[in-house]
C-alpha cells in the first residue's frame, strides 16, 4: 500500500462529511451497490438508507452508466469536474465511452464577489494591485472550476487578462483528494485484478491537480511555447507578464481576435480557413514532432483566429513532453504503414509502448499489425491521418495489456482535437501536409548515411571498450575459479541449454582474446618501421589489423545469430510449457 494514501484519523474525521457526500452522490446515482460492497463499514448497518434518498435527483436509474457517472461528477463539484476533464484526455485509464462523455462535463460555477477578488489580488501581488494595473473589471469575463478571470489595463496601457485562482481551490481540492483516497483504499482490493491500482491512480490526479492549482506551472508553459514560436509569423502564444504572476495569479495578455469556438465557421473565408488549419496543424506537429513539448488540448476554446488566418493559442495549463526517440517511432510508425512495411511499424509501436519482445506473442502482435496496416496500401501519405494510425496502434497494444506512457496518450488526443478542427473548417483539406516535413526529418535523420555511420561508430567503440576490458574481466573469473569463489546458479531443466552457452561464451572470449593480441600485435609491427610505408614489416601490421576487422565482424553476427537462436528456444520450450499445463 502506498503510504503517501495514508490518511491521518483526525483528518479523516474533519472530512468525514465529505466522504459521505461522495458515497451518497455515488450511490443516488446508481452507484449504490458497488459503494455497499466495497468494505466501507457503517454501510452494512441497517441505518444506511441515506444511501438511497434522492433528495429531488432526477431518476436516471435507466439512463447509461456513462451519462450517470458525469452526472454525479457535476454535482459533486469543480474537483471532481477537473478530474472528469483530465480523464478524458486518458483514454490509457478508462474507456473510450467514458471518455467520450467526461469530454461533455461542464462547470457551473458560481462568480466570486469582487470584493474577494480584490482582497485575494492584495495578498498574491503583495499590496502591489494599484501599482501594477490601472484598472480591473469587476465583472469577470469567465468563472471555471479553478479559477475566474477578469479582464484588466496594465500600468502602461495594455490591455491584459487576470486568472486567478478560487481562493478556497486549493483546500477543497486537497479535502476532496483525501475522500478520493479513502475510497480507493477501500476498492483496492476489488479492482485489483483490472491491471490498475486506484490508490496510485488517485495519487497521480492528485499531483496533476497541484500542477493545476500553480499558475506559475501555466505561465513558464506559456512562455517556453511563445518563445518556440518566435519566429513564425502565422503562429503565436500571450505574453507573460511576471510582475503580476504568482502561483495564484496569471496575468497574460489580451488576445486581438475572434475565439474559434464562437465564431461559426461558414462566416470565414475559404481561403482564410485554410491559412487557420495551416498554421494551426503546424503548431501542433512542431510541438508534437520537433520541439517534443506541446500543448495537449488545442480544441476551438482555446484558439484564437485573426483575419489574416494567424492563430492564437491560450490555456497552456495542459501540456505534454515526449523525447526524441518516441517521436522518431511515431515517425517510422507512420513512415512504414505508407511503405507497408509491418515489421517496421510492429517495431515502433512495440518501442513505443515499452514492450520487451519476450513479454508479447511477438506473432499475433505482428498479424495484428499486418491486418491495420493493410488498410492503408497503396494510400500516398497524404491520405493517412496520423491520429487515427496511433489511435488504432494504441488501441492493439491496449488489447495486449500493454500500457502506453501518459504523454504519448495526450500527443493523440491532440493531434485528433486538431485533426477534428481541420475537417470541421474544410473536409476537403489535407492536414498530413503539415506533418510530412516533421516526419520526413526524424526519418532521415535516423536512416540517413551520416547517422547510420554515427550509430555504427557509436557500436564499434562499445565493442572496443568490451574489448579494452574483457582481460581483467577473464582474469577475475580465472582468480575467482581458482580460489573457489566462483558460484553459477541454474535449473537443472535448462542445463542443455547452459552447457550450449557457456560453451559459445568459452568460444567468443578466445576470439576476443585472438583479436586483442592480432591488434596490439599489428599495432607493435606498424610502430616498427619507424614511418617505412614499403617495408615487409608494415604490410604484416596492416594485414594484421585487416584480419582483426574481419574476425570483429565475425564475432559481432555469430553474437547476434546467437542471441537470435537462444531467444527463439526459450519461446518455444515456454509453448510447450503452457501447453503441458
Amino acid at each position: 500500500m502506498n503510504s503517501a494514501m495514508e490518511i491521518p484519523i483526525a483528518r479523516r474525521l474533519k472530512n468525514a462529511q465529505r466522504y459521505r457526500e461522495v458515497l451518497g452522490v455515488l450511490a443516488r446515482y446508481g452507484f449504490a451497490s458497488f459503494v455497499a460492497k466495497s468494505g466501507f463499514a457503517p454501510l452494512r448497518k441497517a441505518n444506511a438508507d441515506w444511501l438511497y434518498s434522492r433528495d429531488g435527483t432526477t431518476d436516471l436509474s435507466s439512463a447509461p452508466m456513462e451519462v450517470r457517472l458525469r452526472k454525479a461528477m457535476e454535482e459533486l463539484g469543480p474537483t471532481f469536474i477537473k478530474i472528469g476533464q483530465i480523464l478524458s484526455t486518458r483514454r490509457d485509464l478508462i474507456p473510450d465511452s467514458l471518455a467520450d462523455e467526461f469530454a461533455k462535463l461542464q462547470a457551473d460555477c458560481p462568480k466570486i464577489p469582487f470584493d474577494r477578488v480584490r482582497a485575494a489580488l492584495d495578498e498574491q501581488l503583495k499590496g502591489r494591485t494599484d501599482e501594477l494595473f490601472q484598472w480591473i473589471d469587476p465583472e469577470p469575463m469567465a468563472a471555471a472550476s479553478m479559477a475566474q478571470v477578469h479582464s484588466a489595463i496594465w500600468k502602461d496601457g495594455s490591455e491584459v487578462v487576470i486568472k486567478l485562482l478560487r481562493p478556497d481551490a486549493a483546500d477543497q481540492i486537497e479535502a476532496d483528494m483525501e475522500a478520493l483516497a479513502f475510497v480507493a483504499r477501500l476498492t483496492e482490493d476489488r479492482l485489483a485484478q483490472s491491471g490498475f491500482s486506484p490508490t496510485e491512480i488517485v495519487e497521480e490526479f492528485r499531483e496533476e491537480l497541484r500542477r493545476e492549482t500553480n499558475l506559475t506551472i501555466e505561465a513558464r508553459s506559456t512562455d517556453r511555447m511563445r518563445r518556440s514560436f518566435a519566429d513564425d509569423p502565422g503562429i503565436s502564444f500571450p505574453h507573460v507578464y511576471w510582475e503580476a504572476t504568482t502561483p495564484g495569479v496569471l496575468t497574460i495578455e489580451r488576445v486581438k481576435g475572434r475565439l474559434l469556438a464562437r465564431t461559426p465557421y461558414q462566416s470565414i473565408p475559404l481561403e482564410i480557413r485554410q491559412k487557420i488549419i495551416g498554421n494551426g496543424a503546424r503548431a501542433v506537429f512542431r510541438q508534437t514532432l520537433e520541439l517534443g513539448f506541446f500543448h495537449a488540448d488545442p480544441h476551438p476554446g482555446n484558439i484564437f483566429v485573426h483575419d489574416d488566418g494567424r492563430v492564437t493559442f491560450i490555456d497552456c495549463g495542459m501540456v505534454g513532453k515526449i523525447g526524441l526517440d518516441a517521436r522518431t517511432r511515431i515517425a517510422e510508425l507512420v513512415f512504414g504503414v505508407a511503405t507497408g512495411d509491418a515489421r517496421l511499424v510492429m517495431r515502433a509501436a512495440m518501442k513505443m509502448g515499452n514492450v520487451e519482445p519476450d513479454s508479447i506473442d511477438e506473432r499475433a502482435l505482428l498479424d495484428d499489425v499486418q491486418e491495420v496496416v493493410d488498410q492503408f496500401v497503396g494510400k500516398p501519405i497524404a491520405e493517412i491521418d496520423i491520429a487515427a494510425v496511433l489511435d488504432k496502434f494504441y488501441q492493439i497494444l491496449r488489447d495486449y495489456k500493454v500500457r502506453c506512457p501518459a504523454d504519448m496518450v495526450m500527443l493523440i488526443k491532440a493531434m485528433g482535437t486538431i485533426e477534428g478542427v481541420a475537417r470541421d473548417l474544410d473536409p476537403d483539406y489535407e492536414i498530413i501536409e503539415a506533418a510530412k516535413p516533421f516526419i520526413f526529418k526524424l526519418v532521415n535523420d535516423r536512416y540517413a548515411p551520416k547517422a547510420l555511420t554515427k550509430r555504427v561508430l557509436n557500436t564499434l567503440f562499445s565493442y572496443a571498450e568490451l574489448i579494452d576490458t574483457l582481460p581483467k574481466q577473464v582474469n577475475g573469473i580465472l582468480r575467482k575459479l581458482r580460489l573457489g569463489e566462483a558460484k553459477v546458479n541454474f535449473h537443472i531443466e535448462g542445463i542443455e541449454r547452459f552447457r550450449m552457452s557457456v560453451e559459445h561464451t568459452a568460444t567468443t572470449v578466445a576470439y576476443a582474446l585472438l583479436i586483442s593480441a592480432l591488434l596490439v600485435a599489428s599495432s607493435v609491427l606498424i610502430h616498427a618501421t619507424h614511418g617505412q610505408q614499403d617495408s615487409v614489416i608494415g604490410t604484416l601490421g596492416l594485414g594484421g589489423f585487416l584480419l582483426a576487422g574481419f574476425l570483429s565482424l565475425g564475432l559481432i553476427w555469430d553474437i547476434w545469430r546467437t542471441r537470435r537462436v537462444v531467444q527463439r528456444a526459450v519461446k518455444d520450450e515456454e509453448r510447450e510449457q503452457k501447453r503441458a499445463r
